[in-house]
């Protein structure tokens, strides 16, 4: 199954030329950005896949090119992906909040969810908060396949 793997943000998510860093997290004089965590976790889950016999297309692949949101699941189509996953992180002010969520949309997304789901609390020890389906603003992404966004 060819796979599309969407780091959230980055260069050009929302306006042309322009970075979203996404989430910022500050500690210790350091800015953690949401974009920045998100390309690493996508290309080390890339390699993952790759290993396991997937092909894998991904949204971007550093924080250079502009990426338009709009353009990504369009993008993963052209290419032929049969599931899209997009990666994220939520932030909290309070640093001892953790939790794992993972929305999804379409044809067989919610026990593909549900799966992504329990590996990912059993390797990370985060928090369940649950699998649910997509609405609001981002039931408007177009994807003919299976669809999920993970919320680290």
């Amino acid at each position: 199954m060819k796979i599309a793997i969407d780091p959230g943000h980055g260069m050009g998510n929302r306006r042309q030329g322009v970075f979203d860093p996404g989430a910022v997290c500050r500690a210790d004089g350091i800015a953690y950005k949401e974009a920045d965590i998100v390309l690493s976790y996508g290309l080390t889950l890339r390699q993952q896949l790759e290993a396991m016999g997937h092909e894998v297309f991904m949204t971007r692949i550093d924080n250079e090119a502009d990426t338009p949101l709009v353009e990504r699941t369009r993008r993963a189509e052209n290419e032929g992906c049969k599931a899209f996953i997009s990666l994220h992180t939520n932030a909290h002010p309070n640093p001892a909040a953790n939790g794992l969520e993972i929305y999804f949309k379409g044809k067989g997304a919610r026990g593909f969810a549900k799966t992504i789901q329990n590996e990912l609390l059993r390797t990370t020890g985060m928090r369940n908060r649950g699998v649910r389906p997509i609405r609001g603003a981002s039931n408007k992404v177009r994807f003919d396949g299976i669809a999920i966004l993970v919320e680290l």
